[in-house]
């Protein structure tokens, strides 16, 4: 998954200017879910682990010596979600699940704090949509791969009164083994 950032206006639409630029870490999500089957809709809960890593570089220096903050967190997620299922042929189905996803931070580090607990946010709620196919393998197991986007209603941090909101927006790919008994 690949991890970017939407710097937030306020409600006149100003945006504060930014002295630094974002680069995306390695970031993964794993878990399961249960889905019921609702005719047409198909209603579902999961539980899952995130793994979210990115660093900043600043223009100017502050809080290390080559300009890069790093940053790591992980997080238990909830994700709630709704699908539509569209059976395409015998074995291919085209699926679209929007979801609203629930995250409660287990661990958060920044590189330069050494004796500081970071100023994290504890829970972050985000929403998106899931959009692929499910391909049968046999009468009771499916494979499914989907494109994700996630965009994030809070800041991974609490707000650190330069008035600079960061929200996350993920992309990525999601694949898995579908159980239907």
């Amino acid at each position: 998954m690949v991890l970017f950032r939407r710097i937030g206006a306020d409600l006149n639409g100003n945006r504060p200017e930014v002295n630094n630029s974002f680069r995306t870490g390695p970031n993964l999500d794993v878990g399961f879910s249960i889905d019921f089957n609702i005719r047409p809709l198909r209603i579902g809960i999961g539980l899952g682990h995130s793994w979210v890593n990115y660093s900043v570089v600043e223009d100017e220096p502050l809080y290390s010596t080559d300009g890069i903050i790093r940053t790591s967190a992980s997080y238990i997620s909830l994700p709630f979600r709704a699908g539509l299922i569209t059976p395409l042929n015998d074995r291919v189905n085209l699926e679209v699940w929007p979801q609203v996803i629930y995250r409660q931070a287990i661990s958060f580090e920044k590189d330069w704090l050494i004796d500081m607990a970071p100023n994290y946010r504890d829970i972050i709620w985000s929403a998106g949509i899931n959009i692929g196919s499910s391909i049968t393998l046999s009468e009771y197991w499916k494979w499914t791969i989907m494109g994700i986007m996630d965009y994030g209603f809070n800041d991974f941090e609490e707000p650190s009164g330069d008035g600079i909101s960061e929200l996350p927006i993920f992309i990525g790919l999601r694949t898995g083994i579908r159980l239907s008994i």
